[in-house]
């Protein structure tokens, strides 16, 4: 495995979650798993979207580290598609987990929004923001994380 990669390109990933979600907001969407997370600790405004955007890289790289496992271990194989695949398995996951926001956290619903499931409260742009995001985030630290030692092993020419 290598973790230094999994790592760096799951943060990479996590900051292409946020910065489309910042593309979604400016277009009118509410979206903001920063705000989700910052506000867990109990900071507010811009000192919780820091936090939360903190918390999210952090979890972007453990993610990663996740996704390296499962493409050395489990799958056999790496690459975009393989990461897209754990991208969904991952956003079903953490989307049904939103939907225990509510019983969580302390300043939902009372002054804040609860995001529902997979951000389904803020209707279908949400959802499609939410699963479309984790997709391009599986891509990244797939495509970034490259082939593994399976398919390396088998290369006829070693161009993997």
């Amino acid at each position: 495995m290598r973790p230094g990669r999994a790592i760096l390109f799951g943060v990479l990933g996590a900051a292409a979650i946020s910065l489309l979600t910042a593309a979604v907001r400016a277009a009118g969407v509410p979206i903001s798993i920063e705000i989700v997370l910052g506000t867990l600790a109990g900071l507010q405004a811009g000192a919780a979207f820091g936090l939360g955007l903190l918390i999210h890289l952090v979890m972007g790289g453990l993610f990663g580290l996740l996704y390296g496992y499962l493409f050395e271990n489990v799958w056999d194989h790496g690459g975009a598609s393989t990461g897209m695949l754990t991208a969904v398995v991952h956003a079903a996951l953490i989307g049904t987990l939103l939907g225990l926001v509510p019983q969580s956290h302390g300043l939902v619903p009372g002054r804040m929004p609860d995001p529902g499931p997979f951000f389904a409260n803020l209707g279908v742009a949400g959802v499609l923001t939410f699963f479309g995001a984790h997709l391009v985030y599986g891509a990244i630290v797939g495509a970034g994380y490259g082939h593994v030692a399976a398919e390396r092993q088998w290369a006829p020419t070693g161009r993997l």
